[in-house]
């Protein structure tokens, strides 16, 4: 009888799988962990959440635009978001947001460019975070 209920549990688990997979849950799932802690690009921006207030995160995004010399276009601020425009000097755009998930973790969303620049991003996620 154990046996018999070990093949039924091994056969529903399969099923489970096959659906799963083929259904495309499992990039959701992964993404869903990527965004819980990791930094994820999606279309050309960096995404990802950190333990801070949206008004520190804006603080250290400043400082860190400052370390670059990157000229700030316009700076926005408040309770529940941020949203920073700067630019190189060959003209392409930065765009800082930042948006408060709850108290004390924000979602930092950075694009370089129209189409976006994945190692620029990771260099100013990691002023910011050298800011904080």
């Amino acid at each position: 009888m154990n046996k018999l209920i070990k093949e039924i549990g091994r056969g529903i688990l399969l099923v489970f799988f096959v659906t799963v997979t083929s259904s495309g849950c499992v990039p959701l799932l992964i993404g869903a962990a990527a965004g819980a802690g990791g930094i994820a690009y999606v279309k050309g921006a960096l995404v990802h959440n950190i333990d801070e207030t949206v008004e520190d995160i804006h603080r250290a995004a400043l400082a860190g635009l400052k370390d670059f010399g990157l000229f700030v276009v316009s700076d926005e601020l408040n309770r529940h978001s941020a949203l920073i425009k700067a630019e190189y000097e060959d003209g392409r755009k930065i765009d800082i947001k930042a948006d408060a998930i709850t108290e004390f973790v924000s979602k930092v969303t950075i694009r370089v460019g129209v189409i976006g620049d994945q190692e620029e991003s990771r260099l100013i996620l990691s002023a910011i975070e050298d800011n904080l």
